[in-house]
């Protein structure tokens, strides 16, 4: 992980062309739905963008401004979704996104963590799972015989969520493997948390110590591959394993197994009950924060030439095609898009710690999904669903791609 020092010339460099803030001009449908960035459409301060974040970021670098006074709540109701630098790369490269993870590294570093964070992060810490629960209970209800394959190779890493919130996912994912004969196997009680949760608020120390226990663990088992149902789980070890160490084997998301699995005939469909139309979310570290991230250590020249040449994510290359080659293969459901989708797809607001604003960008999010005539809302990442799913109050219902397809398998109700 990077220090705050080694981004000065992405917080010079910044122009205030604004392009952090809004979707791709081409992009765009009309004013509503063309704004990116989710703390900037809410509040509508320069300071709540990426814009804003690096000029906070040089401020602090250059002593004149100092945590204390709001800034580091600003800089966690952020949700760091990596909007801003993907479309920040569009007009030019600069790393907009790991200068906010480098903001927060120097906010843990001084002490100054919003308690809220600092509380999950201890829970990872101490419990090896966000909830602060024992840890005995992450697979403690699973059955016994899962279908698994002792000496396989590849690992079904069902993450916290899944094993303690969404148990149903976990059950998903196990039984489309099982359908699809893709010889695996569990962790159980010695899979602890991916770790995102503390690379990702800062918290570089602890995270470094996780990474390396879970690297030594997948290491010494001869895992060659893992699968994981959480987009969050997903992108964490794509992309943030290597900022600490290689990763020793390939990360899948089941969305990419099942859709293979569909292609080559192994799973049959049926149709499941639903009330119209879908349309899919993409989450955040499943989509544009997917990318393998490559480490990079050289020297930036006169006009930005770096030499080395690094390795720019552009968030092109996340996991858009598979969740939807899988909605589309399930008989007699139809797959609409919302406008902001794919790389420009519009953050749930579930990293947060504000709770007025992550239940204001659910909203946001399910507002648009019905503006898109959906009557109902798929994505492939447990907290994505808990930031969307508000039945109650929307009438608009939110679904697991894994739990959708299991159903589907079955010829089942979703």
């Amino acid at each position: 992980m990077n220090k705050l020092s080694d981004f000065r010339y992405t917080m010079d460099s910044c122009n205030h062309c604004g392009q952090c803030k809004w979707i791709l001009p081409h992009k765009m449908h009309g004013w509503d739905f063309a704004e990116i960035c989710p703390i900037y459409q809410r509040y509508g301060f320069d300071a709540c963008s990426g814009q804003g974040l690096l000029n906070n970021a040089k401020e602090v670098l250059n002593g004149t401004v100092s945590y204390g006074d709001g800034l580091e709540h600003l800089l966690y109701t952020c949700t760091a979704c990596g909007a801003c630098d993907i479309n920040c790369k569009s007009v030019r490269d600069m790393d907009v996104l790991d200068t906010i993870y480098a903001l927060r590294a120097d906010c843990a570093e001084k002490g100054a963590l919003p308690e809220p964070v600092k509380k999950k992060g201890d829970a990872v810490i101490n419990t090896h799972n966000i909830y602060g629960l024992p840890h005995e209970e992450r697979s403690s209800w699973l059955p016994s015989d899962c279908g698994e394959t002792p000496d396989a190779d590849t690992v079904l890493f069902l993450g916290c969520a899944a094993s303690y919130q969404h148990k149903e996912i976990a059950l998903a994912a196990i039984s489309i493997l099982q359908k699809g004969k893709v010889p695996f196997r569990l962790l159980r009680e010695e899979e602890w948390c991916c770790g995102s949760y503390l690379w990702r608020t800062g918290q570089t120390d602890a995270a470094k110590e996780l990474v390396h226990r879970n690297i030594e663990l997948l290491r010494s088992q001869g895992v060659k591959t893992i699968i994981t149902a959480c987009g969050e789980c997903f992108g964490s070890f794509r992309n943030g394993y290597p900022r600490f160490e290689e990763l020793p084997c390939k990360v899948r998301h089941i969305s990419e197994v099942a859709a293979e699995l569909i292609a080559d005939g192994k799973l049959q469909l049926h149709p499941v009950s639903l009330n119209g139309p879908v349309t899919y979310h993409d989450p955040c570290m499943l989509g544009r924060q997917s990318e393998e991230y490559v480490p990079w250590d050289g020297e930036i020249k006169p006009y930005g030439l770096l030499d080395p040449p690094k390795v720019w994510l552009r968030g092109e290359h996340g996991v858009y095609d598979a969740p939807r080659a899988v909605l589309k293969a399930i008989p007699e459901l139809e797959l609409l898009e919302m406008t902001r989708n794919n790389e420009e797809s519009f953050c749930c607001g579930a990293m947060a710690i504000d709770e007025d604003f992550r239940t204001w960008t659910g909203a946001e999010r399910r507002r648009e999904a019905e503006q898109c005539g959906a009557l109902a809302l798929v994505t492939a990442c447990p907290f994505c669903l808990d930031a969307l799913d508000a039945k109650e109050k929307s009438g608009l219902p939110c679904y697991d791609l894994s739990v959708l397809l299991a159903s589907a398998l079955e010829g089942g109700e979703a």
